[in-house]
């Protein structure tokens, strides 16, 4: 079936009974943010990043002690937007990471509002939605330009110019450890968030205004 033929999803189902859910965008990018900053190996970390997800997402609350399983293979389904998990590679081998999307909030609160002008401050946007246009964001912005820094090959630029000039564009857009901030609930959180981006508002601006310059 073609993806154009089918509606982002406000339902998931759960045992073959339909279960409303919350498909503010904020949530799932909550919870890949939390996936990214926490060590997913301890078992309980990573039960209570799930079960805070499950109930912030969920409207009407599926009986998780009975249905966990199908539960979380719902959740992750509905996170990679109708997607199935990525299979192949070898084991145990990460994918370099392009962006963190709390590390890169400025820029990505610039490119939606430079691109398509869309305030992700006051924005209500299915995840679907928002992961459609995030990967639709282009060049123009500067946060496509920092994604393209960070993972480009040095090793296969042969002039030695240029490849000096990544390497710093490299070491300045790392990303860079960023401590777990613990919140009572996912609306503390969220406030936190645009608290933060409130706060980078007018660098915001000036960004969008001029193309992204990040030379200041």
């Amino acid at each position: 079936m073609s993806v154009f033929t089918q509606e982002p999803p406000r339902f998931l189902v759960i045992s073959e009974k339909p279960y409303r859910i919350n498909t503010d965008f904020r949530i799932m990018a909550d919870f890949e943010i939390r996936i990214n900053e926490a060590d997913i190996s301890d078992r309980n970390t990573f039960s209570s990043i799930l079960s805070e997800t499950i109930s912030a997402l969920f409207i009407d609350k599926p009986d998780v002690s009975t249905h966990t399983s199908e539960i979380v293979s719902r959740l992750m389904w509905y996170f990679r937007c109708g997607k199935e998990a990525e299979s192949g590679g070898s084991e145990g081998k990460k994918r370099k990471r392009c962006y963190d999307l709390a590390y890169d909030s400025e820029y990505i609160y610039a490119a939606f509002l430079q691109q398509y002008g869309i305030d992700l401050l006051t924005a209500e946007l299915h995840w679907w939605t928002f992961r459609s246009l995030f990967l639709g964001l282009t060049e123009e912005t500067e946060f496509v330009k920092i994604m393209q820094y960070r993972c480009t090959d040095v090793s296969k630029i042969k002039n030695k110019d240029e490849k000096a000039r990544i390497k710093k564009l490299q070491e300045l857009f790392a990303l860079k450890e960023h401590k777990i901030r613990r919140f009572a609930s996912l609306a503390d959180r969220n406030t936190a968030y645009r608290e933060h981006i409130k706060q980078r508002y007018a660098e915001v601006q000036r960004l969008a205004k001029h193309g992204g310059d990040v030379n200041g």
